[in-house]
Parts: C-alpha cells; sequence; structure tokens
C-alpha cells in the first residue's frame, strides 16, 4: 500500500503483497553482494543458485550470513540449497566476478533436485580444499564454510555459515588485504545487475575540522 507523502511516498510493508513488499525492499536496498552458493547433496548431486541478500554476519569467527526464500511456485518449499546445507551443514559462498553475470543468471533456475547444476549450465569447478562442495573456477573468491546457525525470518530462512577456507583464482589482494579489484557483480532491484563499482575515497571523521 502506498500512502501520500508531501515528499515522494510512504509505504507501509506490512498492507502490502508479499510480493510487492519484495520488489519495495529489493529496491531500498542495492546494490547488493551476491552470494553464489555452491552445494552438494548426500548422494553426489551438485548445486549452485545465486542470493543477494547476502552479507558479512561477523569478524571473529569470520562468518557470512545470506537469506533462502520458499521453493518458487511452492508454499514453504524447501529449496535444494538449503537441503543440502541441513544434510551436509557444508557450503562454498563465491564471489562472482562482472563476466559471470550471465552464468548467475542461468543457474537460477528452479530445477529438479536430481539436475547438476554445474553440467546445467556449463559452469567449469574446482576442488575446494577443506569442504566437499565444488568451488566455482573464475570466481573472484570462493569461501569454503560449514554450518553456524541457521534461524527462520518471516518465509525465508536465514543461514549464518563460517568461513573455513578463502580461495582466489588470481592475485587480488595485497599485503594489507586490500584490494582494487572492481570488477564485482551486484544485484538491482528488477531484472538487472551492475558491474560498476566506483571507488571513492572515505573521508575520516573529524576531517572537516
Amino acid at each position: 500500500m502506498t500512502l501520500p507523502s508531501l515528499h515522494g511516498h510512504h509505504f507501509v510493508p506490512d498492507r502490502m503483497e508479499p510480493d510487492a513488499a519484495y520488489k519495495l525492499i529489493s529496491a531500498c536496498v542495492q546494490p547488493r553482494p551476491i552470494a553464489w552458493v555452491s552445494t552438494i547433496s548426500p548422494g553426489g548431486v551438485r548445486n549452485l543458485a545465486p542470493f543477494s541478500f547476502f552479507t558479512v554476519a561477523s569478524r571473529a569467527p569470520v562468518s557470512v550470513m545470506f537469506s533462502i526464500g520458499e521453493r518458487l511456485g511452492t508454499v514453504g518449499g524447501i529449496k535444494d540449497t538449503l537441503a543440502n546445507i541441513r544434510a551436509t551443514r557444508e557450503l562454498v559462498v563465491n564471489i562472482p566476478a562482472a563476466e559471470q553475470a550471465d552464468s548467475v543468471a542461468e543457474s537460477s533456475a528452479t530445477v529438479d533436485p536430481d539436475v547438476d547444476e554445474f553440467d546445467l549450465a556449463g559452469i567449469p569447478t574446482v576442488a575446494s580444499t577443506l569442504v566437499r562442495p565444488d568451488s566455482v573456477d573464475g570466481a573472484l573468491f570462493s569461501l569454503e564454510c560449514v554450518l553456524t546457525q541457521e534461524f527462520p525470518v518471516g518465509t525465508d530462512v536465514v543461514v549464518i555459515a563460517r568461513v573455513v577456507a578463502v580461495t582466489s583464482r588470481r592475485p587480488l589482494l595485497d599485503e594489507a588485504m586490500h584490494t582494487d579489484e572492481t570488477g564485482f557483480l551486484g544485484r538491482l532491484a528488477g531484472p538487472y545487475f551492475t558491474t560498476e563499482m566506483n571507488r571513492v575515497p572515505q573521508r575520516q571523521p573529524g576531517s572537516r575540522r
């Protein structure tokens, strides 16, 4: 529901249809980093899917978090990513490069649990070092993770995972752990990605005094 305002719009998410509320929050919070999550089922079927409700959860221990919605076309249905994480407690959060946008989009398709999504989308892989799921070859970074906890938030499930290993396929970091890489892929509202990352120097507190 949109209420009148002298300076634009005023929204009350609880009075909106769920799809409209989703579009609202997606428009408010952008660009968003993408967690391109690879998992594997107990039977060995590989899964890959992107999630853009994603961020760092903790600095010590280093952890990340992302939100998994319901399986498309269901009410309360569990996505394969969540089912695999629950069963194996392992995952890899790959950070996609700008040139992988088409592959990220392809891997967002809803398919049967017995379909290998790496093969389906033609995405090359490399073996991970400490966890069973493969990493995406060509990703800027691959964060090998183990499940720490999960909890429901409304219709979604928030996954918190501890990072046990980080791999980059090219030298992206200097000795101070800084990177000049600007080719990160981000998510915008609607059917759009962004590949623009313009760096602006951060003014230090008190520098204007």
